[in-house]
């Protein structure tokens, strides 16, 4: 069967099986790397109970790692203790809902019962064995323990602000694998894999710009391609673009000494990065440009001043005419740095240009913003707030709704 066959499992759905099909789909489910079956909490806590007693129940590496964590750790013999936590280093700790949370700590309390931890310092031996569970511990373990640990967090789904600090602390001890920063280069970077995501311009003050830049265009492609979020990738080039200004001095130049932006500039994955002086950006950009490669320049800048000198431009672009619907469409996170005023030379007419300007992705809408564009929306004849139009607004921008405008939802769109 196919994983996504197999993703299907849910406990109504086997009711008629024979118990030992279900143990067979049960043990089908065990398989790693890209077919890995995802499954959800309700599903691997259903699958617990169809084998917890049965006889083969301990012999762990018969089923989904995922499903180990639901195991009653009493009913695990002292003596297979290892080589269940061993089976569980390839589990995704980050299924746990918040209801059963409690049972991830307990896992970490038992492995340091099981395998004689009684400090910070963990072993490779110990890291080894704990593998994707290393993924939930704090930043004191993570920088006391064996270098090997930094492996195991690049499979990590998230890191916490902590967690990453401590990947710092311990990688710019200069006794991992990567050697002393003074010796970093960009394949330490690129053989850190995932790691970088999470690291501040201290870490990235170790390298020069050019590496800095050709580094970036190589680690957003290969984001994009693991689907990693742009509030992530907005963090990264944050943290990067921070790293330069700290070396160098903001222009006083009034015109561009860097070279004019231009559609060729825009398409490189690293833009605006050769603009790190937000002075030159603003002297390098024309207003006709940002017309005429709106939606490539908002895919890629993210720097709030940046996006209010896009948006400045945009409407010097227009003049004080309104800003056509195909453009506002495609203002992205460029939206959420707007004025009121700024959206009332929008054109909001169809549910396209609603969806599109409350996109998530984008960011979260100052409630006066959110406000103003359903209004703009509704100011259009024939316009109400129908269930697709609640839809694309969500719960929180709902709320920002004065309650004239909420009265007049009908009960039909609520279903």
């Amino acid at each position: 069967l196919s994983s996504s066959v197999l993703q299907g499992f849910t406990c109504t759905g086997v009711r008629t099986f024979k118990k030992v099909q279900i143990k067979k789909l049960i043990k089908a489910c065990r398989r790693k790397g890209k077919r890995k079956v995802t499954l959800v909490e309700t599903q691997l806590t259903c699958m617990y109970n169809y084998i917890k007693n049965d006889s083969d129940a301990t012999t762990f590496e018969l089923f989904p790692p995922d499903m180990l964590m639901y195991y009653d750790y009493s009913l695990v013999p002292e003596a297979m203790c290892r080589s269940y936590f061993d089976q569980l280093s390839d589990a995704d700790f980050s299924v746990f809902s918040s209801d059963l949370s409690y049972k991830r700590s307990a896992l970490f309390v038992n492995a340091r019962s099981c395998l004689g931890i009684t400090n910070t310092s963990l072993t490779e031996d110990n890291v080894s064995v704990l593998g994707n569970m290393c993924c939930v511990l704090d930043g004191s373990y993570i920088e006391n323990s064996d270098p090997s640990i930094l492996e195991k967090l690049n499979n990590c789904p998230d890191l916490t602000d902590a967690q990453a600090a401590a990947v710092e602390t311990l990688l710019q001890g200069g006794k991992t694998q990567y050697g002393a920063a003074s010796t970093w280069t960009l394949q330490t970077l690129k053989d850190l894999e995932m790691l970088p995501l999470y690291l501040t311009s201290s870490f990235y003050d170790h390298f020069n710009k050019k590496t800095k830049r050709t580094f970036l265009k190589y680690f957003l492609t290969v984001l994009k391609s693991n689907g990693v979020s742009r509030k992530k990738r907005k963090s990264l080039k944050k943290e990067i673009r921070k790293s330069i200004k700290n070396k160098s001095k903001r222009s006083v130049a009034a015109e561009c000494t860097v070279g004019e932006i231009n559609q060729v500039i825009i398409s490189d994955e690293t833009f605006p990065f050769d603009y790190d002086d937000i002075t030159q950006f603003n002297c390098c950009l024309s207003a006709s440009t940002v017309k005429n490669n709106l939606d490539g320049i908002t895919d890629k800048v993210d720097d709030e001043d940046y996006l209010k000198i896009v948006l400045s431009k945009l409407h010097e672009a227009y003049s004080s005419s309104d800003i056509p619907e195909d453009q506002v469409q495609l203002l992205g996170p460029a939206s959420r740095v707007a004025t009121v005023e700024n959206i009332d030379m929008w054109t909001i007419t169809q549910i396209d240009t609603l969806s599109s300007l409350m996109d998530s992705d984008n960011g979260d809408w100052d409630s006066s913003l959110a406000k103003a564009i359903v209004s703009k929306y509704l100011s259009t004849e024939g316009n109400s707030l129908g269930s697709t139009e609640l839809n694309s607004l969500g719960g929180t921008n709902l709320c920002f709704l004065d309650v004239d405008v909420l009265q007049n939802i009908s009960s039909q769109s609520l279903k």
